[in-house]
């Protein structure tokens, strides 16, 4: 636009007059605007509704997404339905388990977790009436608290449900080997009889890598009989015939320690949670 174009454009605005009237008209509108102040207030009602409206909507999924207690049990009971759970004890004249063993069997892939617990290792100790008095052997609890007190202690040490339990004594099971013939080991094709089947299971080194896989070995193949025998024993309720046997080792995870001059095997912290998990799959 050149200067000739712009004096014609705004000639018009030049001639524009405003009188006094004009003036204050403009001054009374400009003062009515000034005093219609903005107010949050006009409209709390909707903005509070609004907020309210959606803090409750995420509460609601918040509170959704986290199951209730009975309804976590629940869970956590639907996840282990397909275990069961037991304890078979070995006992002699003097009021102690020389073998103790806690297994799982899994209903579904039908395999059966088996855990010997080692005599000396170091575990909560109970009495007859359930009530924990201490901490002692393995080989202990049975003196102190007798079936139901070692049954307590497997089942609150390694976290397992009280769905079997059977307790031989020992010349009971030492009469069962030599009926059915023996056990014959993989290894060198050796057949033990009772005497010595007991014998070998009770005495054990951990810290002896290859005596462990022999002991693991000699039970695999005793429990693998007492699953298939015919026998009026009661034990492993509830276990087929048809089954894998995977077996549990701890020597790897106990420690040993030596407290006011005895010795003892300790399980805790990460390794014990690690044979607790696996008796869970």
């Amino acid at each position: 636009m050149n200067n000739k174009e712009k004096d014609t454009f705004f000639e018009g605005f030049d001639r524009v007059e405003f009188s006094a009237d004009d003036r204050k008209k403009v001054f009374e509108k400009l003062h009515t605007r000034k005093n219609k102040k903005f107010s949050f207030f006009r409209f709390k009602p909707v903005v509070l509704t609004s907020f309210l409206g959606v803090a409750t909507v995420f509460l609601l999924m918040v509170l959704l997404s986290f199951p209730s207690e009975e309804k976590q049990d629940n869970l956590n009971s639907a996840s282990t339905k397909h275990i069961q759970t037991g304890v078979l004890l070995v006992t002699d004249e003097n009021f102690r388990a020389s073998l103790n063993i806690v297994y799982s069997y899994n209903t579904n892939l039908k395999t059966l977790n088996v855990l010997s617990v080692p005599r000396d290792l170091y575990v909560p100790i109970f009495n007859g009436e359930g009530k924990e008095i201490g901490r002692d052997k393995m080989l202990h609890a049975y003196a102190y608290g007798g079936q139901e007190g070692v049954k307590k202690t497997l089942l609150n040490f390694f976290q397992i449900r009280d769905d079997a339990f059977s307790v031989l004594t020992e010349d009971e099971f030492t009469k069962f080997i030599d009926q059915i013939g023996g056990i014959t080991m993989e290894s060198g094709g050796k057949v033990l009889g009772g005497e010595e089947v007991l014998t070998s299971l009770s005495i054990r080194d951990l810290l002896t890598e290859n005596e462990e896989k022999e002991h693991y070995e000699l039970l695999s193949a005793v429990l693998g009989v007492m699953s298939e025998e015919p026998i009026e024993l009661d034990v492993l309720e509830g276990i087929p015939e048809a089954v894998e046997i995977n077996t549990i080792n701890i020597a790897e995870k106990a420690s040993a320690e030596k407290m006011e001059g005895i010795y003892y095997y300790k399980l805790e912290g990460e390794e014990l949670e690690e044979v607790i998990s696996s008796l869970k799959q």
